[in-house]
């Protein structure tokens, strides 16, 4: 028998953090050096394609090929709900130039609230495999993204104390 409980544990709940991301987009162009080298729009950004692209690449990965193996960082994260600031440089592939614009950061928010809506269908060892973290599975994955962009968040507000 399912409540409601167990039913909203098994979510992947951004709407908070969608909300805030849109709200950051009339200051995306705010820099504050002493906080970081990247503006408002890199942080939403880069947020937002870290969602799309973990949700992807879990999406198509083998359960069967879930190793659980967890290592220092992922407990730190886990149990303090927060990631370490400089000491891990975005990829790549999430890892945006200054030129952001307003249309694409609303672009991707928009594949983010798409990303999301096929969260259920995934199986519990569907995972993402982070370069620092190791094998994330669906349950870790929702984990990470809330605190991946909670944290990035919370550097746009430290941008914008000036």
């Amino acid at each position: 028998m399912f409540n409601s409980v167990s039913l909203k544990a098994q979510e992947l709940n951004l709407d908070k953090e969608f909300h805030k991301i849109e709200s950051y987009l009339m200051v995306m162009d705010e820099t504050n050096l002493e906080v970081s080298e990247a503006p408002v729009k890199w942080h939403l950004f880069h947020s937002l394609q870290v969602i799309n692209g973990v949700l992807k690449e879990a999406e198509h990965s083998n359960p069967d090929e879930y190793n659980s193996k967890t290592n220092f960082q992922w407990r730190f994260v886990s149990v303090f709900n927060k990631i370490p600031r400089n000491k891990v440089t975005a990829p790549d592939k999430v890892n945006p130039s200054y030129n952001i614009t307003k249309k694409q950061i609303l672009e991707e928010l928009k594949k983010a609230r798409k990303s999301i809506e096929g969260w259920r269908d995934l199986e519990k060892n569907n995972f993402y495999n982070h370069a620092v973290l190791m094998n994330l599975n669906k349950r870790k994955i929702r984990k990470f993204l809330r605190v991946h962009s909670r944290h990035h968040l919370k550097i746009i507000q430290d941008i914008l104390k000036k």
